[in-house]
């Protein structure tokens, strides 16, 4: 960690988050590799990597369970002929759909006995209500007793209402149902939960009205879980765009003077944020010289040299001029074996010595410049 985080208490914050985040929702100690904004970088990809897959596995299960609802309505309609999907994962959702596949099977062929229908429809997890054309409730199912709170011989006989009250029993009739539509279940003990609530009308071969069917769902811990998921990603986002700010940090030394210490490694993704903000910088302060430290970077490829070279020819570009310190042994030859050409730009191996170089040239002495790449000074 350079002096410049170390100056900022979010830095030690967002590390911290990061090495407990790794450690408690990945299994991971802490630390992962490399230096703390690798193990931040880290954590916040294994965190969206998580984040994209929960929501994938959320969507897949909202469509199949969305799907057997569908099915259970059109069956309660004497509708028979709609199958639902079988894949191949074998779970619970697969049993639900063979289950109800072969029910509508059996119906369409013969006649089930009241009994047996009437197991499947105890079995739901989700809650079903039959209203008959007077709104008054004629069946409910076990679920809807313990999501309400209410006994089935509470409910028979009582408006659609006291179940769910914003469900207009006159306009479900009207518009022939509804579907996916969120709406309330009025507990026993007050408040309101948040349903996912389908409906479907039934008549008879006359088309004589007999009743209108209603399924829901209990929402709460899926609303639960998509503010968690909200929560997280929302702090995600503000730990990367700190991270960001704390991956390209400007020190002023003076007002003439700034500097920008790079740690760990230069992609073509923090070059181009590297040199937006030292652009912003110097224009911001009105910068005569700024100083690029290399000294923490750890591998000098060929994309971090031409990421680097990019920042500072588009520095001068804009009138100011640049010092480039922390040039190690390596990073010398591998500038020298890449055949960079660093003509004209000042080059030091230590902080110290640019910094120093830096005040003097603002000061307007006439301070001796490196004339071409191979008289790098090492031992500066």
């Amino acid at each position: 960690m350079d002096s410049a985080n170390r100056l900022d208490p979010r830095y030690e914050e967002i590390v911290r988050l990061a090495r407990e985040l790794a450690r408690e929702s990945f299994g991971v100690d802490a630390p992962l590799c490399g230096d703390d904004l690798d193990v931040v970088l880290s954590a916040l990809r294994m965190a969206s990597g998580a984040l994209a897959e929960n929501r994938d596995a959320a969507a897949e299960n909202e469509k199949r369970l969305t799907e057997l609802m569908e099915m259970i309505v059109d069956l309660v309609s004497f509708n028979y002929a709609r199958r639902v999907t079988v894949t191949e994962k074998d779970d619970i959702f697969d049993g639900m759909a063979v289950g109800l596949n072969m029910l509508a099977e059996e119906l369409s062929t013969s006649t089930v006995s009241k009994a047996y229908a009437n197991n499947i429809i105890e079995s739901m997890s989700d809650l079903l209500v039959v209203a008959g054309p007077d709104a008054l409730i004629k069946t409910v199912n076990q679920a809807a007793c313990d999501l309400s709170g209410y006994s089935r011989d509470e409910l028979i006989g009582q408006p659609l209402s006291l179940l769910i009250p914003d469900a207009d029993h006159d306009g479900l009739v009207t518009k022939g149902g509804e579907r996916q539509i969120e709406r309330t279940c009025g507990p026993k003990q007050g408040g309101l939960i948040p349903i996912s609530f389908s409906a479907a009308v039934m008549r008879d071969n006359h088309n004589t009205l007999q009743g209108v069917v209603c399924v829901g769902r209990d929402l709460r811990e899926a609303k639960q879980v998509e503010a968690e998921r909200m929560r997280l990603h929302e702090a995600v986002q503000r730990q990367s765009i700190i991270l960001e700010e704390l991956s390209t940090p400007l020190i002023p030394v003076t007002k003439e003077i700034l500097v920008m210490p790079l740690i760990g490694s230069v992609d073509e993704a923090r070059a181009r944020r590297m040199t937006e903000a030292l652009l912003a910088g110097i224009v911001e302060r009105r910068v005569k010289l700024a100083i690029v430290d290399i000294t923490g970077v750890r591998a000098v490829n060929t994309e971090a040299v031409a990421g680097i070279v990019q920042a500072v020819h588009a520095v001068r570009l804009i009138g100011a001029e640049v010092v480039l310190t922390g040039i190690r042994a390596d990073v010398a030859r591998t500038i020298v074996e890449l055949d960079v050409d660093l003509s004209g730009i000042v080059t030091f191996s230590a902080l110290q010595r640019g910094i120093l170089y830096a005040m003097e040239r603002v000061k307007g002495r006439s301070v001796a410049r490196p004339r071409a790449p191979q008289k790098i000074d090492e031992g500066r």
